[in-house]
């Protein structure tokens, strides 16, 4: 079985030739205008977002080990954006706000925009970047209310615990080194500590 998996990553590797890869989220309602994020093979780019009446915000981010696993399998499991005018269902629903992919490679470009798509590889997909930017969103909120609002952290942490138990944080390894500050600032409320503490060990347990 081990070994399996170990052929299978590599070739998920082997296969992931690909310079960048970008997913942006285009919204006519809610908090957010715009959120995408860029990422090259080795999981590595940045989270850009922006709310309304608001100025944009970059992000660097580096996908842990098994998120980058995951974005790999994720996107090989579409052939690389392969038939982009089948993602769009084409039925009349809500609008949901445009998805639009894109991969450079070395033998060209692909794009693809959608509302919502009935292919089951290209909503994991859009499910797995979903759950970065919503971690990445809560993540930055978090971080200002430490400078600034030390008080609303416990809220956030819920909201975090919240979106976890929901499966809407894609990678939670990247959430460690932000509860392991809050865990050590003296600054903050001892229950907010408490609580980075048990989201930190739920999520190291949930790991193994």
């Amino acid at each position: 079985m081990m070994t399996c998996r170990f052929i299978l990553l590599f070739l998920f590797f082997r296969l992931a030739d690909f310079t960048n890869f970008s997913y942006c989220h285009e919204n006519t309602r809610g908090p957010y205008e715009l959120q995408c994020i860029q990422l090259d093979a080795d999981a590595k780019g940045e989270v850009k977002f922006k709310r309304r009446q608001a100025e944009t915000v970059n992000v660097t981010i580096q996908l842990s080990q098994s998120a980058r696993e995951k974005f790999l399998a994720l996107l090989a499991a579409t052939n690389y954006l392969d038939r982009p005018e089948t993602f769009e269902s084409g039925k009349k629903i809500a609008d949901l706000g445009a998805k639009r992919l894109t991969i450079e490679t070395p033998g060209g470009n692909r794009e693809a925009t959608f509302n919502y798509s009935m292919r089951k590889d290209v909503s994991d997909l859009s499910a797995f970047f979903e759950g970065l930017i919503n971690q990445e969103t809560l993540g930055f909120d978090i971080r200002n209310a430490m400078q600034f609002e030390k008080l609303s952290i416990p809220k956030r942490l819920e909201q975090v615990e919240n979106e976890l138990k929901a499966n809407r944080i894609s990678d939670p390894d990247r959430l460690i080194p932000m509860l392991e500050k809050i865990e050590a600032d003296q600054q903050i409320v001892n229950y907010a500590r408490l609580q980075a503490g048990k989201l930190k060990k739920r999520i190291q347990t949930a790991a193994k």
